[in-house]
């Protein structure tokens, strides 16, 4: 019993409330920032804490990588009007300082979120030149779900990286979205290769 008790000491998030105060830490460690946006009675947000931010793996990636930062859609309206968010829950990736590289929209399980998470902080690392950071997020989300939901996309962003790290190579692009084309050939990530 005290294992279970010290591992869910250890696995608990510690969100702050104060966006200027995790922007500072966030600029401090140079880490993303992952932003929960909630509402009072929301079902998707009462799954997102109950659930998948109970999730061992989920808590402990988000101590490790992130800054965590939980802001309500209302109380915190100047940010919620600048980033268009009406809907709860909405995850945002920040980069460390403070501008908002990805989006995702309502509840997500566990592993999904995983996929998210390495997702938004490949493009957060993407913005400040980190491709191979980016290259090795975007393949995570492949070895762990090869067949996942968010494996095309994540796919796709690589490709996009391989090019940027390249000097704009498109044939790097080309390289990386060949497994794009194979895997997941009618997926609208496929479909957006030039």
């Amino acid at each position: 019993m005290a294992a279970s008790i010290n591992e869910s000491v250890t696995t608990r998030i510690d969100w702050h409330r104060d966006l200027a105060e995790a922007i500072a830490i966030a600029r401090q460690e140079r880490k993303p920032i992952v932003i929960d946006v909630y509402q009072d009675d929301c079902g998707g947000c009462d799954r997102l804490d109950e659930e998948t931010f109970e999730d061992a793996r989920v808590a402990t990636e988000i101590n490790a990588r992130f800054i965590p930062l939980k802001l309500d859609l209302i109380g915190d309206r100047d940010f919620t009007r600048q980033h268009q968010v009406f809907w709860t829950p909405t995850i945002l990736i920040a980069d460390h300082s403070g501008k908002v590289r990805y989006t995702s929209v309502n509840y997500l399980p566990a592993a999904e979120f995983l996929d998210i998470l390495d997702i938004g902080e490949g493009m957060a690392a993407m913005r400040w030149q980190g491709y191979e950071r980016a290259i090795d997020l975007f393949t995570a989300v492949r070895d762990r779900t090869p067949d996942g939901p968010l494996t095309a996309e994540a796919i796709y962003w690589r490709g996009i990286a391989a090019y940027f790290r390249d000097a704009k190579s498109s044939a790097s692009a080309n390289a990386e979205w060949a497994e794009l084309r194979e895997q997941f050939p009618e997926s609208i990530w496929a479909k957006r290769i030039p």
